[in-house]
């Protein structure tokens, strides 16, 4: 069985996309390049070996944090769900997936990287490189299940009722500190940057001092690293076999978790989607300057946002990382760039938004099958976003700026202006354009189940929204040009976006609804080259 699953697992590799992983496979292998560099510079005394072990640690965390980043996906290539019922006994099973788990990029990029630990060890002869290699695989044992039960203990977390907002926590505290974790960097370089000073504070790459290389060592993730210096420097057969049976001890404890977290879940019937609340007649949601149509439509979307597992998550995920970043930034001595936290909350908006025709699932047949519900509908979405994002970021910009009175305060409210209206008109015509189908919203029970991909979708829409952040405080000047520039693009992306998205929509409406039947974008795309 094990041996089938390996050539299905190769199948998949083969015949799937080959993007995403030939990115990862490439980045990966140019660190781990790096790490191994850095460990043959050590060996002639140019840096402190002390920094391999920083960098095996970082690395180590990135397998038990890794998973956390997108908590929403399997992260396995053989999808649990697939062998759900099965004539099979489910231990038998989930022991012979569990080996294919070794199959995979990040697996291959580790040991690429753990081989750093044979050029630490070279110098010690050869009895030391065999032990190296010993360390070498025990190690990525460890970090491979540590990984692996990691997301699965996520996975299984995620079905609970509190797995919504544990899924919005995790995701904005990675997103915090991959757009907010250089500042504390970059405060220590330029602790004077807020006042026009440009001066430099070079740090130096000495010798790490020797208590945190022991807590480094003694850490899983270091023992080894411990493991191959004791080989290396002739310390004996105690020090080089306990940290090696301490990785394989555990390894298999984890690989024992994953094995019983699967066959929970090959054991788990399907789950159906239930109503919790009554549908009852609301009270209608009055708003100024629209027509009832946009404003059921407002309500309508409200109501999904806080109710939809998919969407609950991105909303809570969407707030929580601005105000995150807001605390790794007032840590530092940049309070100065506090206000700009405002435009990165529209920018976070914009990406939370960028898949809701997508999420609604093949819901969309009452759309286009009532007359002149399309131009509302897309208007409705617009200021139900501009409710829930818009305007709290450009709120957040103001505040922050009158509370450090920063020189960019300006600036950061007309970014947030800009960026706003752009995320509130580009949002849905993204969404039209580059829909993300996956389980259709009456079959979502819970945040850890397949509701698309919209990683396109958030990457293009990224680059746009930011661009239109930074415009304002580059041509306008003073606070105020900035904020009049502001104004001014915000006229014309709200004034000729719409538009666009509803005549996109009655042309791809009854594609896009095929596709959300079929739960293949491939309907949609045909779809609209046979039309052309």
């Amino acid at each position: 069985m094990t041996r089938a699953l390996f050539a299905l697992k190769l199948r998949l590799f083969r015949n799937g996309s080959h993007n995403e992983r030939a990115f990862s496979l490439v980045a990966g292998l140019i660190l781990a390049a790096l790490v191994i560099a850095g460990a043959s510079l050590s060996t002639r005394g140019v840096i402190h070996e002390g920094w391999i072990a920083v960098a095996l640690t970082v690395w180590g965390g990135m397998w038990l944090f890794g998973p956390l980043a997108q908590p929403r996906h399997d992260p396995s290539v053989i999808s649990r769900e697939w062998l759900r019922g099965y004539p099979l006994r489910q231990w038998r099973l989930a022991r012979a997936l569990s080996w294919t788990e070794l199959l995979g990029v990040g697996p291959l990029i580790t040991l690429a990287c753990l081989s750093s630990l044979v050029v630490l060890a070279a110098p010690g002869g050869t009895v030391a490189v065999a032990a190296a290699v010993a360390a070498v695989v025990a190690q990525l044992y460890l970090l491979v299940w540590a990984g692996k039960t990691v997301a699965a203990l996520a996975a299984w977390l995620l079905q609970t009722r509190v797995g919504m907002t544990l899924a919005a926590v995790q995701t904005a505290i990675m997103l915090a500190l991959s757009f907010a974790g250089w500042v504390p960097v970059a405060a220590w370089l330029l602790p004077l940057l807020g006042v026009g000073d440009t001066t430099l504070v070079i740090p130096t790459a000495g010798r790490l001092p020797e208590p945190m290389v022991d807590v480094l060592a003694a850490s899983p993730t270091g023992w080894g690293y411990g493991a191959a210096l004791a080989a290396r420097d002739g310390a004996g057969a105690g020090p080089v076999l306990l940290p090696l049976a301490a990785l394989l001890t555990l390894g298999a404890l984890l690989q024992l978790c994953w094995i019983a977290l699967t066959v929970r879940v090959l054991r788990r019937p399907p789950r159906q989607a239930r109503a919790r609340r009554p549908a009852v007649p609301g009270r209608a949601l009055s708003l100024p300057f629209t027509t009832p149509q946009v404003a059921a439509v407002v309500s309508r979307e409200l109501a999904t946002w806080l109710r939809d597992p998919a969407r609950g998550v991105e909303l809570r995920s969407a707030w929580l990382t601005p105000l995150l970043m807001a605390l790794v930034i007032a840590a530092t001595d940049w309070i100065w760039a506090l206000p700009l936290v405002g435009p990165a909350a529209a920018v976070f908006g914009a990406m939370a938004a960028v898949n809701t025709y997508a999420l609604d699932g093949t819901a969309q047949w009452q759309l286009l099958t009532t007359p002149g519900a399309l131009k509302a509908d897309v208007h409705g979405r617009m200021a139900a976003w501009a409710l829930m994002f818009g305007l709290p970021s450009i709120a957040l910009a103001a505040v922050l700026w009158a509370a450090t009175g920063s020189p960019l305060g300006g600036a950061a409210v007309g970014g947030a202006i800009a960026a706003a209206a752009a995320g509130c008109a580009g949002a849905p015509l993204l969404a039209l354009v580059m829909p993300a189908v996956g389980a259709d919203a009456r079959d979502r029970v819970y945040p850890g189940q397949q509701a698309g991909d919209p990683t396109g979708g958030q990457m293009t829409i990224f680059p746009v929204v930011l661009l239109g952040a930074i415009l304002p405080g580059v041509i306008g000047g003073p606070w105020w040009g900035s904020v009049l520039v502001a104004g001014l693009l915000a006229a014309i992306v709200l004034g000729v976006t719409p538009a666009l998205s509803v005549r996109l929509l009655r042309q791809r409406g009854a594609g896009l609804l095929e596709a959300m039947a079929a739960r293949d974008t491939a309907v949609l795309r045909a779809a609209t080259g046979t039309r052309s």
